[in-house]
């Protein structure tokens, strides 16, 4: 008897911990996007738009699409993202137009920066109305 009651506590713990890991940790866990340059400093999306018709690069210097979970911060243009962020987030060339249907965006257009991509890298959805081309 003592061997079933341990097992119904056990199983009723384990229930109990996924549930609270399915609640408020996915917007922490949330993947955005930023248009960065080379030291990833937030642009204007209007970069990202121009390098993707110019290869990646604007007057030889490359941007990206930094796609991670940025500890849920959120980054304003002019603002560099730390370096504890940008090791473990994906850089996109705006350009690769693969790419950026792998990692979620739109093959081609402007993405705001910022925006939430649902589902994290490879949903391929992008987060409610922010992207447009």
């Amino acid at each position: 008897m003592r061997a079933a009651i341990g097992t119904v506590s056990l199983t009723g713990a384990a229930m109990g911990f996924l549930s609270a890991c399915g609640t408020g940790g996915e917007e922490q866990e949330a993947e955005r996007v930023y248009c960065v340059d080379d030291q990833d400093q937030v642009v204007d999306e209007e970069q990202c738009e121009e390098a993707e018709r110019n290869g990646g690069f604007i007057g030889g210097v490359p941007y990206f699409f930094l796609l991670g979970g940025f500890g849920g911060n959120r980054y304003a243009v002019g603002q560099t993202i730390p370096q504890q962020y940008t090791g473990a987030a994906t850089r996109v060339n705006p350009a690769d137009t693969t790419a950026r249907t792998r990692a979620g965006l739109p093959g081609s257009g402007r993405v705001t920066s910022g925006t939430r991509i649902s589902g994290g890298i490879g949903s391929g959805r992008v987060g409610s109305g922010s992207v447009g081309s």
